[in-house]
């Protein structure tokens, strides 16, 4: 079973919460501080934090896991799933699998497909999988993700990951193609990115978007791949226009309102 926490006001929409790669549900610290309005469900995915002694399997399993884990501890109909980076391959599967199990999910930083030299890209996740856990490498990977303002927290987090399952979940995420799943139009779904993201998950927005009509997608602009590590609090402003059915296409936007 995979661990969770669970916190806010007990009558409040419920909002799951899935994470990146080689860090666990610590890294939402942040994002939900600026949501005392809802009810934060944190869910550390197979192989990472204090679930890293549930093996990684699959996005398919893991998306199966974490619907478990939310239908245990979220009773009061259906939830607000926010993602990002490794967590969105997990959400978008679990709406896919568990069709009635989201009202909404944001995801961000998610490829539509076709990464490029999957090849490499393999050998460099297994020679990255035994480093990521260690200090110096998630001191880089911390600053990457915009956690500048708790690095040895971040680093604390990332100790937790098991090698084997960075590499596998990795793997995974190199594989995806969206053009192997089928649509999905029970959830509303919102597809973010930082603008500064690889060209494959920013230029991708367009094509989640002709995959899932209805769906919307925004971009924080200056920011990464980690955004929601650098603007916790413009992540939450996301958050609660998608909730609230009003998601701007951009940052400035949100602001400006």
């Amino acid at each position: 079973m995979l661990h969770t926490s669970l916190q806010g006001p007990q009558d409040a929409p419920v909002i799951a919460f899935l994470h990146a790669v080689g860090i666990s549900s610590w890294m939402w610290r942040d994002v939900a501080a600026a949501l005392p309005d809802y009810r934060i469900l944190l869910i550390d995915l197979p192989g990472h934090g204090q679930s890293r002694d549930v093996p990684w399997v699959s996005l398919q399993d893991s998306a199966d896991q974490a619907a478990g884990a939310i239908r245990q501890q979220a009773t009061g109909g259906k939830v607000h799933l926010v993602a990002l980076s490794l967590g969105s391959y997990v959400g978008l599967q679990m709406v896919m699998q568990h069709p009635q199990l989201c009202a909404s999910a944001l995801l961000s930083g998610i490829h539509p497909g076709d990464m490029p030299h999957k090849g490499m890209m393999k050998l460099m996740s297994a020679v990255m999988a035994p480093l990521a856990p260690r200090p110096f490498m998630a001191r880089r990977t911390a600053r990457m993700m915009g956690a500048n303002a708790d690095v040895d927290g971040f680093v604390s987090a990332a100790a937790q990951t098991r090698p084997a399952a960075f590499r596998r979940a990795t793997n995974d995420v190199v594989d995806f193609n969206l053009s192997k799943t089928p649509p999905q139009p029970e959830t509303r779904l919102a597809f973010v990115a930082g603008s500064r993201e690889h060209t494959l998950i920013v230029d991708g927005l367009d094509v989640f978007n002709a995959r899932f009509p209805g769906s919307v997608s925004a971009t924080a602009e200056g920011l990464g791949h980690g955004w929601a590590g650098e603007d916790p609090t413009l992540f939450a402003g996301f958050v609660k226009a998608h909730i609230n059915g009003n998601l701007p296409a951009t940052a400035q936007a949100l602001q400006n309102r």
